[in-house]
């Protein structure tokens, strides 16, 4: 029940920003505007309160909402993280984005810069704060660069709109605390599928993972029949070609196209009834048969967003990044 509860939260909070005045202070050219993300709840209180009013017909009880995020994780979040909203321009549409540094950086003065590819699609599964705090707030506290996309509201579900990631690394690599020689994607659900198109055109990206991901929509459809109304609705040219629409974003159909020594890492719900866990078994024994650096990891009996095993999913993320930061390559 409580899981449920949390993925339902995660579906239906909408992003919460901060007033639109001054927005533009200090912000760097390469981005239209940033603010703090906190800028218009800047105590716990008006943070629980905001996140309340912005629930579509689902009450979230106060002491659920405090036993996820307490006082003491909110005030350390405000004092441990440069949290933004920013705006930037991608082939002509403003898009959102959030960018989450530490304010601790190591000696070196350089993050790794982390490129999380949120799932959903439109305005369904967009990153609010609740999930600031459950997912990328973790992911900076461990020492990245934190940059995640909303994509623009012109979804293509993987057609133009991977340019709005591309468009995110490109900005990111032109802060002066990003290390450019350690690039990572990690993609959720549709984000995936986002993070192996983004891999297929670039030539520096370290590692990347995936959770709950997609890698063969073709596959994925007859598993799923009722995805067809998203394509559909977002996919250009759908109705004229779907085969070759559902190709062109699955990466299955297109392995040896990604960057041969870029470690891949899929994990994966054995319980997953969103993306069946045969997409990332069918995916590894692919990568396998071209002897691509991956790891397949399936946990018994939980979900697509790998509730149940949360934690140990987000370390074996952050250990397969940061050896194939550290070495270049993940093992084999």
């Amino acid at each position: 029940m409580f899981r449920t509860l949390i993925a339902a939260l995660a579906a239906t909070l909408a992003l919460v920003m901060p007033a639109a005045a001054g927005s533009n202070v200090g912000a760097p050219p390469t981005f239209l505007s940033q603010a703090d993300c906190f800028a218009s709840t800047p105590d716990h209180e008006s943070w629980l309160e905001s996140i309340r009013g912005h629930v579509q017909d689902k009450p979230i009880p106060t002491a659920l909402l405090q036993s996820l995020v307490p006082a003491r994780a909110f005030a350390y979040a405000r004092s441990a993280f440069d949290c933004r909203i920013v705006s930037y321009s991608s082939d002509g549409h403003a898009v959102l984005a959030y960018v989450i540094r530490p304010r601790m950086i190591g000696t070196s003065g350089k993050l790794p810069l982390l490129v999380y590819n949120r799932g959903g699609n439109g305005g369904y599964g967009k990153l609010d704060p609740l999930q600031v705090f459950m997912k990328l707030l973790p992911l900076a506290k461990s020492g990245f660069m934190v940059v995640a996309s909303q994509y623009r509201d012109a979804d293509e579900f993987g057609g133009s709109d991977v340019g709005d990631v591309m468009r995110l690394i490109d900005l990111s690599l032109e802060m002066p605390e990003v290390d450019a020689q350690r690039i990572f994607l990690l993609g959720q659900s549709r984000g995936a599928m986002m993070s192996y198109l983004v891999a297929r055109q670039r030539d520096d990206i370290t590692a990347m993972a995936t959770i709950g991901g997609v890698s063969d929509l073709v596959a994925g459809l007859a598993w799923r029949p009722e995805m067809e109304r998203v394509y559909r609705a977002r996919i250009p040219g759908y109705g004229e070609d779907q085969q070759a629409a559902l190709v062109a974003r699955s990466a299955f159909h297109w392995v040896e196209q990604l960057p041969a020594d870029m470690p891949v890492l899929l994990l994966h719900g054995e319980a997953d009834d969103r993306v069946s866990v045969n997409d990332p078994i069918a995916m590894a024994a692919r990568l396998q048969q071209l002897q691509r650096p991956h790891k397949l990891v399936v946990y018994p009996g939980d979900d697509h967003g790998l509730q149940g095993n949360w934690r140990s999913a987000r370390d074996e993320i952050l250990e397969w990044f940061r050896r194939a930061g550290d070495q270049g390559n993940a093992p084999r």
